[in-house]
């Protein structure tokens, strides 16, 4: 058949498109599906990467509240060992305070009880110096002195008399 400067041979046309459905089926076959299955496996590998990556996010995020929840706690626990120690630094304040206040009381007390004692020895002291001095000044008006024994009973009923006006 001939149609003008091109001619269409039947057998040439089949052989052509026989040779084009061949060379697909060989592309087909021997390339086609080999970097289809590339494709499909790393398709795949990226998949499994992103599966794995969300995986790892989700564990990290597990771990950050966990490490929050910790952290929280611990922050409460020392919180609660300051304040811990706060009530134990008062108690020992008090207690420093109260045993100082009684140590003072006492010191107080004593040195009441030795300047009464030391009174009492002065007042004694006193007393006889003051019974002496009489009883010198008595002789002296009396213009003879009494035996010692008298002296000393004199004296000693003086400073009863003395003693018991206080």
């Amino acid at each position: 058949m001939e149609m003008g400067l091109m001619t269409f041979y039947i057998p040439t046309i089949i052989i052509n498109v026989v040779n084009v459905l061949l060379f697909f089926a060989i592309i087909k076959i021997f390339l086609w599906k080999p970097v289809m299955g590339i494709m499909e496996k790393r398709q795949q590998m990226i998949q499994d990467d992103l599966d794995q990556a969300q995986s790892d996010k989700e564990q990290a995020q597990a771990m950050k509240e966990e490490y929050e929840g910790a952290l929280a706690d611990a922050k409460e626990e020392a919180a609660g060992i300051v304040e811990k120690a706060r009530q134990r630094s008062a108690q020992e304040h008090d207690a420093a305070v109260a045993k100082t206040q009684e140590e003072t009381a006492k010191m107080i007390a004593d040195a009441q009880h030795m300047i009464e004692v030391e009174r009492g020895k002065a007042m004694k002291g006193m007393q006889a110096e003051i019974a002496t001095i009489a009883m010198a000044a008595a002789c002296k008006v009396v213009g003879n002195n009494i035996d010692e024994e008298d002296n000393r009973k004199y004296l000693d009923d003086f400073l009863s008399e003395a003693g018991g006006k206080e």
